[in-house]
């Protein structure tokens, strides 16, 4: 399944972006980097990250958006938030970071209101011409907003609608 989901994503890159990464126009802009939504891969948070990313099958706690937000209608409590931080690859680019912030709302015994930001920093990324003179560095950020409603129909059986925002 990692294949596969590899393999789209390659698909995904090669026609989106279509070589155009560092590239300049015809009027010798320069284009910004287009990353797609890769960040969105990682695990926000430490828990979920040091099993392998098995979030999807882990209790539900304030992290739940990002790897099924159907699992909210069976947290405990009113409510709940959740806050992260990770210097990413920090030993390898010292300026790459993810942030993120989740929160739930129980509304009664049977439905969650949650709602997530997913914000990406790729650091300072310089631009130089064809001959490796430096002309600007560029600092691209990607972030992700969720807001999703989940309900319990069942003792082992619930649903969420989720509407994602990236950017």
């Amino acid at each position: 399944m990692k294949k596969l989901i590899f393999s789209l994503l390659l698909l995904i890159l090669a026609f989106g972006i279509q070589g155009r990464l560092l590239s300049q126009d015809s009027t010798d802009e320069l284009n910004a980097i287009q990353t797609v939504v890769p960040f969105l891969l990682i695990a926000p948070d430490s828990r979920a990250g040091s099993m392998g990313d098995a979030g999807v099958a882990t209790d539900p706690d304030a992290f739940s958006m990002h790897w099924n937000p159907a699992k909210f209608a069976f947290i405990d409590g009113k409510g709940g938030v959740g806050i992260s931080y990770s210097p990413w690859l920090r030993t390898l680019v010292p300026d790459i970071n993810l942030a993120y912030l989740s929160g739930y709302k129980r509304l009664d015994s049977k439905q969650v209101v949650a709602a997530s930001l997913f914000y990406s920093s790729l650091g300072d990324i310089p631009f130089t011409d064809d001959f490796g003179n430096f002309e600007r560095n560029f600092t691209p950020s990607e972030f992700a907003a969720d807001v999703g409603y989940s309900r319990i129909f069942g003792t082992h059986f619930s649903l969420a609608v989720v509407y994602q925002n990236q950017n």
